[in-house]
């Protein structure tokens, strides 16, 4: 008997530990699955973006990125993140090869130029949902999306407000050659490099082109629309053929770019050399002005001389005799989004859309302006920024001035049309391209863009 009952006591005793241990097992199992404890299931997510370490040294914006993903990695340990970074001439290069190619990575920045491409491929995962949910879609700015919108699906999230056309200029030089602020008609400006050069300042405004897409992105977004307004603009976005580049006032704003290089208002070695070495002449104090985006509200603060810093002053380009195109606009938007590859699913695709919503979100914006008095894609109010440089101050105070933004060439239109663009403006400066013919070869492109579509 007692060997009867010491066999049931074990038999009981091991069937306990199998039940607990089966309890144990699904509790755990349950936490893994609900996120909870220390078991969470490892996920991987490879990423790629032009945010080099060399680019995160002198941009602002870049550098926040990368905070905020460090803090994302911190609050999410079992999100890791397998990192490309290529610099921005080889990005378009490599990200366009990928997708043809249906190779992408599972997080990739994209420029608004590709994203009808991107979804013609049924590549990018549609983000409209998380945006939804996110609570704060009424505080982005107005119009941020269009570039990601296609049949009511948003397919990507701003890293970055842009202003793309600004003039910074060394005011102490102006006022050497008799103008107390940068001139507001072109034939004054037409008329500097002569004076300039009788001070020994042999550059009136510092252009890097060699990566092709600067004269396009930081002037003729700009100065086209000064020609042909920013209707026919949106109709070359939409190609719904109310608009051609081979009409008179976009074939103007090409003549006018021409004569811009014939002026030589450019440093001679302006197809050669990249947007930040001609950033870099200005901050040495070596050229008068130069035209380009936000970005270099950054790279001016931390390259440029105390002297040029203290100088430097922000303008808009002048508006052109005829012009339907208003002077107090100038290109801008979000310049560049953060997008999930369609192919994600399930906790990937939810780790991928909470990282996204949180790089691009509230807190970014407002980190943006408390740290560097910058303005980013969610309206967080009016920062103090007197903290700041005069150079970030003049910044936001353009900003804020009410000015109207108009669309960046190359974020809204068709891809295949920029390459042609940005190759044909490079002819065209140095003579070697007649407006004319750079134009019927975009109408041709666009119209090839129009039948596939």
């Amino acid at each position: 008997m007692k060997a009867l009952k010491k066999i049931v006591s074990l038999l009981l005793a091991a069937a306990t530990v199998t039940a607990l241990s089966s309890c144990q097992s699904k509790t755990k199992n349950e936490n893994a699955s609900n996120g909870g404890g220390n078991d969470q299931k490892q996920i991987t997510l490879s990423f790629s973006n032009d945010y080099t370490a060399q680019n995160r040294a002198s941009d602002e914006n870049s550098k926040l990125f990368y905070e905020m993903l460090d803090e994302f990695k911190k609050d999410n340990p079992n999100v890791k993140f397998d990192i490309s970074e290529i610099s921005q001439d080889n990005y378009s290069t490599k990200i366009q090869a990928q997708n043809t190619a249906s190779d992408l990575p599972d997080l990739f920045f994209l420029k608004g130029s590709w994203v009808k491409s991107f979804v013609k491929t049924d590549s990018l995962a549609p983000l409209t949902n998380a945006l939804n949910q996110s609570g704060i879609k009424d505080k982005y700015r107005t119009g941020i999306f269009s570039p990601v919108t296609v049949s009511g699906n948003i397919y990507a999230m701003p890293i970055q407000y842009s202003v793309s056309s600004m003039v910074f200029y060394n005011s102490n030089m102006w006022k050497s050659i008799g103008f107390d602020k940068f001139p507001d008609n072109w034939n004054d400006i037409l008329s500097a490099p002569e004076k300039f050069k009788a001070k020994g300042i042999k550059t009136t405004i510092a252009l890097g082109n060699k990566d092709k897409w600067p004269y396009e992105s930081t002037i003729l977004s700009c100065l086209g629309d000064r020609f042909t307004g920013s209707e026919w603009t949106n109709n070359i976005i939409e190609r719904n053929g109310k608009s051609k580049f081979t009409d008179s006032s976009f074939v103007k704003a090409l003549e006018f770019s021409q004569k811009l290089a014939k002026f030589n208002l450019f440093n001679p070695d302006y197809n050669s050399i990249t947007d930040d070495q001609a950033t870099t002449y200005y901050c040495q104090g070596n050229a008068a002005s130069t035209i380009d985006g936000m970005w270099d509200v950054s790279y001016i603060n931390i390259n440029a001389t105390d002297e040029v810093k203290k100088a430097t002053k922000i303008a808009l380009l002048p508006a052109v005799e005829g012009g339907k195109g208003k002077a107090d606009s100038t290109s801008g938007g979000a310049g560049w989004f953060i997008a999930a590859n369609s192919k994600l699913k399930g906790e990937k695709l939810n780790a991928a859309e909470k990282f996204i919503m949180y790089v691009t979100g509230e807190k970014y914006s407002k980190d943006l302006a408390e740290k560097y008095g910058l303005v980013g894609s969610v309206n967080v109010g009016k920062a103090d920024t007197s903290k700041f440089s005069n150079v970030t101050q003049e910044y936001v105070n353009l900003v804020n001035s009410g000015i109207a933004l108009t669309p960046i060439y190359d974020i809204q239109m068709n891809s295949n049309v920029i390459d042609v663009l940005n190759t044909g403006l490079q002819g065209l400066l140095n003579g070697s391209q007649t407006p004319s013919n750079l134009a019927q070869l975009l109408q041709n492109v666009q119209e090839k863009a129009k039948s596939s579509d």
